[in-house]
């Protein structure tokens, strides 16, 4: 075998490819298998774009994940910094390798070297985030345009839910105020057609779709009419109610001919004949009674109790004899057709009718409430980024204007992740390009403008976020044809080499997706718009019944560059269900216990014990090293375990492999209420707020906050029991008065945090206790971490991050916040990507961009779970629901069958993802589920039969000694590759104690004082020099409205300046008309006097391009106090090529005729306000003004005047 490594045929062809979507003169759409390089294409291209002389700023590169935006950036910028020293030679070597055709520009190599300082440098620099991140950036550019406030918050999706749940009680509410009201009934549809969780459901449902159901709304004018338009979808009259369908349908019936049936069934002799004859008589009879009545007596008669129309209603002598019962409810029976095809599905329908009308009512008033309570709190929450500021640049009338603003500013826009991108983010990135397209904004400009795109298809696996694989395919179409219309060059080369995956594995991934490549092979087809046909295909002829959409519209083999490094794909046989039930016990388990010999529990020990076995053996995986590949022995953090959802398998096999003392990076995403520390705290809590909870005393007396690390237990189940005997009747106070040496430590510090209850806020309750000495010396939080592991860090983090935030929102209150906590349900995500050293057991979907040598997936036998409601978007009537998703109306079902396609889709694009994260070796495996089945098209069925025949050995693992131990008949797995050999345990370095340096065992020198930080207006606060001067009483005739008078002008001079002249009355007006509490008259002068400063020639220096709004300074100058920072806000700053000047606004004060006569504390701001930046423009003159607004006048300040100020404020304090 020759030297590992990469093969150089198949790299310099791959290369070929990778430069040509790098070229900076094409637009690009680049599919691309796994690990083919997708990132570095990007990072290359930007290189190449800033080496053309593309400015920095004006390029844009956004992903789908925070984690990805940080990795392109410090590829990018590891890229330039190591630009900037590498020699002469190597670097001329690197140039030419990025960019053949440039090759020995000697230009190039100075540029290089710069581009490192420059990018970092750049004044808003490199904008390489989230296209979230961007949106969020570009509302605050404009918020007024997207109709937000000025310095609105992101709202965290914790807040969000619990706002969710506020509107939610506020209905109800509403509904109990007004019993008989609208609100009322649309609750009670809801509980009587659905159950008690049908509020919660719709709430969840509108929240997460506000924005289409708002949508929806608009179009359709009111609710009145979003609930017509849904009547209409459905088929049926607005009000059409099911008892009404009922009525109907047994009223159109022929009573004659039923009667007659009736006798005919009475005559026979035969048992079900007379049976038949019972259930149509009381029918018959119920009709005295009412339709509706008889109606469902009827479909008694009609259908099984399946719900599915009788096969067989009369015996056929009956019917020979009887042609009235053939006539009615033979084969091609007319009472069968008039209610199989007309009358139930009527019911269905108008069943359907009333429950969405009523949804519909509620969820537009939640919608309604969510909005207004979050623009109450200034605030936006996750959805509203993208939503706001694709309204803002395609729906909204400042869209021209922001358009321009933007394309000034981008010149290049790079989408990496292209099939995680949602419909409503594509229609950000076309807006933001559409100028690129358009005349001057093409490639004829002074530089062309470009746009880049690259993903995966077949590794879309976000739709629950919006992601849709065909809008991806139809945005390739549109990208080229925006640039055949504008005469720009396009180029879609194909990345289909992987430098990740041994050939062996990646020869398995196209075995699994055989079927899809073959269909495929067809050429694409487009129709008149440039859409995609929908392709179908049987996903796999060998197990599938039904037809399904093909789960992606191309797929191309995948070439190899690795060569010489073998690896190797398992299948295992999946694990039976047991047929022996377990040996009695007296033991007590709950009902729902899992057995210890379940088939799952059985899959997860044999993981477990195969992952054991690896790192003893270890077995040999390859690292590409410098200057050459090498095989090593593989350790923990080389091994990922992936599964499709977090359920009992997941956390079975996290507890196996601690059992085997393998060291394993416990959950990536955890609900944080349902860690045992988080459970502890809050126990701990709640027994500090009412001493009585015995069950949480108890709780935190056994938590690890009173385990001395590596001592025993102190407080066990017999102290407890031992504690539990005294004669006292609470367990506190039995606590107290017991002198058992055992609870001396906990007895104490619960006594402390009892008497920190009322006095400390959340955080410095939690915080107090975790971290204060224990007895034997080490912290409480220290012994949480010994006893549970690292992975207690994020939740305990995490939780007192909460405990802060809430201290943040209002009054705190402890009470309050164990309230909050216990009705969190929001989860935390660990990254799992720095979790060195670890096994790391996680989702597919939180896998995606990571890879490992070794992957093993053992949830592989289920389909994905129909969803349990049938409630469905609806694009124009906002939503469908019925409330019974086995008896729903053909629009629900076509609505169901569309979501169970989709989610098949993904379900398939999630094996790929899966399947493509391993390096070296994957190993399948599963267990029977339910009944002991193996669901029929699932990844274990498609890979077992795709993984058989030549080339497939067998093999034994880990899951042959497991059958042996349960006593099951185990057929050999299989393999394709080598067994990779052993090559000895990887060795791990362990620590030893280090002895302490004497600095660390002596006391901690005093600090001194850190500098105190003082407001500019705070200088001079005596009584002698200067106190501010009076203000009006807001109880004065005008107070309160010169109040707000001075601070809506204050905002307008700071906001409107950004604007263009023509453009500031117009906004100006349009934020005054929302200050609704201020008169008409009182607006216009506002706009008057504020639009007299604006224009004014004199003021116009201070509000040119160039000046600066609301500038944050602080620190310390010669002349300001000793031991004082000061910290302070300019309202506007001009800096130019010879002088500074420092404007200030004052309010609601009556303007002093002259200088001399400001206010002391003025004077003394200003001169601080100077001093710090006479230190930042040594050599500038620094002048400074006052911007009276009650007037308004501009007063400039003397020098000398501000000299005296500086003084006095500088003089020490008396004694």
């Amino acid at each position: 075998m020759s030297a590992p490594g990469f093969d150089p045929a198949i790299v310099s062809d791959a290369s070929a490819l990778q430069r040509a979507a790098a070229d900076p003169d094409y637009c690009v759409f680049v599919e691309a298998n796994a690990g083919s390089g997708k990132t570095r294409v990007l990072v290359d291209r930007v290189a190449r774009l800033l080496l053309r002389g593309a400015a920095p700023e004006r390029i844009l590169c956004v992903t789908f994940t925070k984690a990805a935006a940080g990795e392109m950036q410090t590829r990018l910028f590891r890229k330039l910094g190591e630009w900037s020293t590498l020699p002469a030679p190597a670097l001329a070597a690197e140039l030419d390798s990025l960019d053949p055709e440039a090759a020995g520009d000697r230009d190039a190599l100075a540029k290089a070297r710069r581009l490192f300082a420059r990018a970092l440098e750049t004044p808003g620099g490199l904008k390489i985030q989230t296209l979230h991140a961007y949106c969020e950036r570009l509302l605050r550019q404009f918020p007024l345009e997207a109709g937000l406030p000025p310095g609105f918050e992101t709202q965290e999706e914790a807040e969000s839910k619990r706002l969710q749940l506020e509107c939610l009680l506020t209905l109800y509410a509403r509904a109990e105020a007004e019993p008989a009201g609208p609100v009322a009934k649309a609750i009670a549809v809801l509980l009587a057609s659905v159950g008690p969780g049908a509020p919660d459901t719709l709430a969840a449902f509108a929240i997460a779709r506000r924005h289409e159901l708002a949508r929806a709304l608009r179009d359709a004018g009111s609710v009145q009419a979003l609930m017509d338009v849904a009547s209409a979808a459905l088929g049926v009259p607005a009000s059409l109610t099911e008892a009404a369908a009922k009525a109907d349908g047994w009223l159109e019936a022929e009573r004659g001919a039923l009667e007659a049936a009736h006798s005919a069934l009475a005559s026979s002799k035969a048992k079900s004949d007379l049976e038949m004859a019972g259930l149509l008589e009381n029918a018959l009879n119920a009709a005295h009674v009412h339709p509706v009545a008889a109606f469902d007596a009827y479909c008694g008669f009609l259908l099984t109790g399946k719900g599915e129309i009788r096969k067989r209603f009369f015996t056929k002598a009956l019917g020979d004899t009887y042609k009235i019962l053939r006539t009615l409810y033979g084969e091609e029976g007319s009472e069968i057709h008039r209610m199989v095809d007309e009358v139930l599905p009527r019911v269905r329908a108008a069943r359907a009718n009333t429950l969405t009308r009523a949804g519909i009512h509620l969820a537009c008033e939640l919608v309604g409430l969510y909005a207004q309570r979050l623009s109450g709190r200034r605030k936006a929450d996750f959805s509203d980024l993208v939503e706001r500021a694709r309204a803002l640049l395609k729906d909204s009338e400042a869209r021209d204007w922001t358009l321009y603003k933007l394309d000034r500013g981008l010149a290049h826009v790079l989408v990496d992740e292209a099939q995680d991108t949602a419909p409503a983010q594509w229609e950000v990135v076309e807006a933001l390009t559409e100028e690129f397209f358009a005349g001057a904004g093409g490639m004829g400009s002074e530089q062309g403008r470009t746009v880049f795109c690259v993903g995966d298809e077949k590794q879309s696996i976000y739709s629950f976020q919006g992601a849709d694989p065909i809008r991806f395919i139809n945005e390739r179409v549109l990208l080229e044809a925006r640039c055949e219309g504008a005469g720009i060059g396009f180029r879609r080369p194909p990345l289909d080499v992987s430098f990740r995956s041994s050939a062996e594995v990646l020869h398995a991934v196209d075995l699994a997706f055989e079927a899809e490549e073959a269909a495929l092979s067809a050429p694409e087809r487009k129709d008149m718009t440039g859409r995609l046909e929908h392709k179908l295909l049987m996903a796999d002829p060998e197990t599938s019944r039904e037809r399904q959409p093909i789960a992606f519209h191309r797929y191309g083999g995948h070439r190899a560059a690795r060569k010489d490094t073998p690896g190797c794909v398992e299948i295992w046989p999946a694990v039976p269900k047991p047929e022996t039930p377990e040996e009695e016990s007296l033991d007590l388990k709950p009902v729902d216990a899992a057995r210890t010999d379940s088939a799952r529990n059985q899959l997860a020990e044999a993981v477990a014990q195969e992952i054991a076995d690896i790192l003893k053996r270890g077995d040999r995986v390859w690292e590409e090293g410098r200057p050459a590949w090498h095989a090593r022995p593989a350790g923990p953090g080389d091994i990922l375990v992936l599964v499709r959802k977090r359920g009992g398998l997941f956390e079975e096999i996290i507890r196996r492999l601690k059992l085997k003392a393998v060291p394993v990076a416990g959950a990536d995403r955890m609900t944080l209420t349902d860690q045992l520390v988080v459970e502890d705290l809050l126990s701990l809590a709640r027994f500090a707020l009412l001493p009585e909870d015995d069950l949480s005393l108890a709780e935190i007396l056994k938590s690890p906050a009173f385990h001395a690390v590596g001592r025993d237990p102190a407080i066990d189940d017999d102290a407890l029991f031992d504690l539990s005997r005294r004669p006292e009747r609470r367990l506190w106070d039995k606590l107290r008065n017991s002198d058992d040496p055992r609870f001396a430590e906990a007895r104490e510090a619960l006594d402390r945090a009892r008497a920190r209850v009322d006095a400390d806020a959340p955080y410095a309750f939690f915080a107090s206790f975790l971290f204060e000495a224990s007895a034997t010396g080490e912290s409480r939080l220290a012994r949480i971490y010994a006893r549970l592991g690292e992975e207690a860090r994020d939740p305990v983090e995490e939780f007192l991050n909460r405990a802060l935030a809430h201290e943040r929102e209002g009054a705190p209150s402890l009470a309050k916040f164990v309230a909050a906590m216990e009705s969190e349900a929001s989860e935390i995500k660990r990254e799992m990507e720095g979790a060195s050293g670890q096994v790391r057991v996680m989702t597919v979907h939180g896998a995606k961009g990571l890879e490992a040598p070794i992957v093993f997936l053992p949830d592989t036998t289920q389909l994905p779970s129909n969803r349990g409601t049938a409630l469905y978007p609806h694009r124009e009537a906002g939503l469908i629901w019925a409330p019974d998703a086995k008896d729903a109306p053909a629009l629900v079902e076509a609505l169901r069958e569309e979501d169970e396609l989709r989610t098949e889709g993904e379900y398939v694009r999630l094996l790929y993802v899966a399947l493509t994260r391993a390096r070296d070796r994957l190993v399948v495996c599963g267990h029977a589920h339910g009944h002991g089945k193996i669901d029929p098209g699932s990844w274990y069925d498609r890979l077992n039969h795709a993984w058989a025949g030549e080339g497939w050995d067998e093999a034994e693992s880990a899951i042959h000694a497991v059958a042996a131990q349960y006593g099951w008949d185990c057929p050999p797995a299989r393999r394709y590759g080598e067994a990779p050999p052993a090559l000895g345990a990887a060795r791990i370095a362990e620590a030893g104690p280090l002895a302490l340096p004497a600095w660390a065992k002596a006391m901690a020198p005093q600090e001194p004082h850190a500098p105190r930080s003082v407001a500019p207006s705070r200088l001079i606060e005596d009584e002698e020099g200067g106190f501010e001067p009076a203000s009006l009483s807001p109880l004065a005739p005008g107070g309160q409205a010169r109040f707000k008078r001075g601070a809506l002008i204050h905002k307008l001079l700071q906001t409107l300046p950004d604007l263009a002249p023509g453009r500031r009355e117009a906004s100006a007006r349009r934020y005054l008309e929302a200050q609704t509490d201020l008169p008409p008259e009182q607006r216009e002068e506002i706009l008057a006097e504020t639009l007299a400063v604006l224009s004014d020639e004199r003021f116009a220096p201070i509000f040119a391009p160039g000046s600066r709004a609301e500038v944050a300074i602080t620190g310390q100058a010669p002349g300001l106090p000793a031991g004082v920072t000061v910290n302070g806000q300019i309202d506007r700053l001009v800096i130019t090529d010879h002088e500074v000047l420092i404007v200030d606004y004052k309010t609601n004060r009556p303007p002093p005729t002259e200088a001399e006569k400001v206010a002391p504390v003025y004077l003394a701001q200003m001169a601080a306000y100077r001093a710090l930046l006479r230190v930042l423009h040594p050599g500038k003159p620094v002048r400074c003004a006052l911007l009276w607004t009650d007037g308004p006048r501009l007063m400039e300040l003397p020098d000398p005047l501000l000299d005296r100020a500086l003084a006095r404020a500088s003089r020490p304090a008396p004694a």
